[in-house]
């Protein structure tokens, strides 16, 4: 017996020592991070019907323009904090002088039918938006006279007439096509809305099956960037509504531009993750400043105007309170470039009316305001056809009438509103939306030598040496210091001259499931930018 025991004993001490280590390798091995793994669906829910899949068709809805973010690529991609991160393109030289940029093309970047990408699709690219029958005038506005050279197949040269630190967006908004395919075709067929049912792009994924509500997009096996996730695909839905009950229900993954009443939705949702981003839109009034226009020429009527708008207001109660004001030329999501201190005249209607007495316009018993015979009332035009801009006009007119100021709200179709009112200079005030992208350079928009007809300067604003200089130091510096220096200025002087009046910059929000990880948002984005760092999503994972 007591032998017995002893054996007992003396076999129990290393079994013992042998549980104990393996308990402390299962710890450990369940302690370690999960690891991606490949495989695994990602679906998205849009609202709306997913047309046009072409990244150079300048009428593409915000669907196609999704989709192709995940088809197409540029050459580069610019971030709010203006750092560079190269696409397509490796590596690039810029000369001393800033007017001859080498981009090197990535050795491995190939198209979704396995044929290498060349400076040739570049150079086919650029001369195609360069086209005089190229149906975007924006995007054509931006390579006018910049030529692109093919140097070799792996090379190419783009020589700017002057130099321009905001190249490096400008580029980052072309996605390339592929030359092989396309050459040959009308510029009506390249930018139009039926390039190809499939298109073959260069991104990290390729069309699998387009069907009437949904289109299955396969990883590209020869993409460059090797993402986590074998299949996306995104679904059609007919309202916001529909698509978050699916989300709600597990049936999709994740919608996009969620309206505020999303937002609080998703927001009691465990399964899902609700972020939101600045954008680097932004919606502004601005002034026609000719001469004949006699309202506008005293800065006090311009900032009194400002000054009796509510925006927080209009945020909350047209856009729901997706948005933050916008307070000047450069979006406070282009945080390096933004200065806080240049504030624009503070809502404040009371010192608004005052201004105005003080600048002659005297208030009559029907609460109007006349001055030398002439009453301050004037139309404010506006796009009619995209929401919500109407009724954020509508608010501004509300606004105004508070400090006798007769604002009649003239909505026009957006073609009609850009081709009879801003290009000829026609309108009083006009109520407008652009997108700056992730670059400070407003140069197109206020610099006196664009204001001539075919120019995206539509105020007509006297020239003013100190804007000009600060525009042109803006964008003659790649160094980020210098640059913002100079935009520092500009946004001083635009709170004193208030050519304009900015309202705000809307928010976007994204909801997605927490079964996708390696999510990653920048801290501002582009829409179809959400899919920037889709290559570390992932879905499987493993120890």
């Amino acid at each position: 017996m007591i032998r017995r025991a002893l054996l007992a004993a003396g076999v129990g001490v290393p079994l013992l020592a042998l549980l104990a280590l393996l308990t402390i390798v299962l710890r450990g091995v369940l302690d370690a991070p999960e690891s991606p793994r490949q495989g695994g669906t990602y679906t998205e829910g849009m609202v709306g019907s997913l047309t046009a899949l072409n990244p150079l068709y300048p009428g593409l809805d915000a669907n196609g323009h999704d989709a192709d973010a995940l088809l197409f690529e540029p050459l580069v991609r610019v971030g709010s904090r203006g750092n560079v991160v190269g696409l397509l393109s490796s590596r690039w030289e810029i000369s001393q002088d800033q007017r001859s940029y080498v981009f090197s093309l990535r050795s491995n970047a190939r198209w979704s039918d396995g044929s290498p990408v060349t400076a040739t699709d570049v150079v086919f690219t650029i001369r195609t938006v360069q086209d005089p029958q190229f149906p975007g005038t924006v995007l054509g506005a931006s390579w006018k006279d910049i030529v692109a050279t093919e140097l070799d197949p792996g090379r190419v040269r783009f020589t700017l007439p002057g130099r321009n630190a905001s190249f490096m967006a400008t580029l980052g908004q072309l996605d390339i096509v592929p030359a092989h395919l396309l050459a040959g075709k009308t510029v009506a067929d390249v930018a139009g809305p039926g390039l190809t049912g499939q298109p073959i792009g260069s991104g990290p994924f390729q069309i699998s099956q387009r069907l009437a509500d949904r289109i299955v997009l396969q990883r590209n096996p020869f993409t460059w960037r090797r993402p986590w996730i074998d299949t996306i695909v995104l679904e059609s839905f007919s309202t916001e509504a529909a698509a978050l009950h699916a989300l709600d229900l597990g049936q999709i993954d994740g919608v996009s531009g969620l309206s505020a009443v999303g937002v609080a939705r998703e927001s009691r949702n465990r399964q899902v993750t609700v972020q939101t981003r600045a954008t680097y839109q932004y919606t502004e009034l601005i002034f026609n400043l000719k001469p004949e226009v006699v309202f506008f020429q005293d800065r006090q009527v311009r900032r009194a105007i400002a000054m009796a708008i509510d925006r927080k207001a209009l945020i909350a109660q047209v856009l729901d309170g997706q948005g933050r004001p916008a307070v000047g030329p450069i979006p406070q999501a282009i945080t390096w470039a933004y200065d806080a201190a240049a504030s624009p005249p503070a809502y404040d209607p009371t010192g608004a009316a005052k201004l105005l007495e003080s600048a002659g316009w005297l208030r009559q018993p029907d609460g109007t305001r006349v001055h030398a015979g002439t009453a301050l009332g004037f139309q404010l035009v506006v796009s009619g056809d995209l929401p919500p801009y109407r009724a954020a006009a509508q608010k501004v007119a509300d606004d105004l009438a508070q400090i006798g100021v007769d604002v009649t709200v003239q909505p026009e179709p957006t073609a009609v509103l850009i081709h009879d009112a801003l290009n000829p200079r026609t309108f009083q005030m006009a109520l407008t939306a652009f997108d700056n992208g992730p670059d400070p350079d407003v140069f197109p928009f206020w610099h006196s030598t664009q204001a001539h007809p075919g120019g995206f300067n539509f105020t007509s604003m006297r020239r003013n040496v100190f804007i000009d200089k600060d525009l042109e130091d803006g964008r003659a510096s790649l160094d980020l210091p210098t640059r913002a220096k100079a935009y520092a200025d500009l946004q001083e002087l635009f709170a004193e001259e208030v050519p304009a009046v900015y309202l705000y910059s809307p928010t976007y929000s994204v909801a997605i499931s927490t079964r996708i990880h390696g999510l990653q948002l920048d801290p501002a984005l582009e829409p179809d930018e959400r899919f920037a760092h889709i290559d570390q999503w992932y879905i499987e994972a493993g120890r």
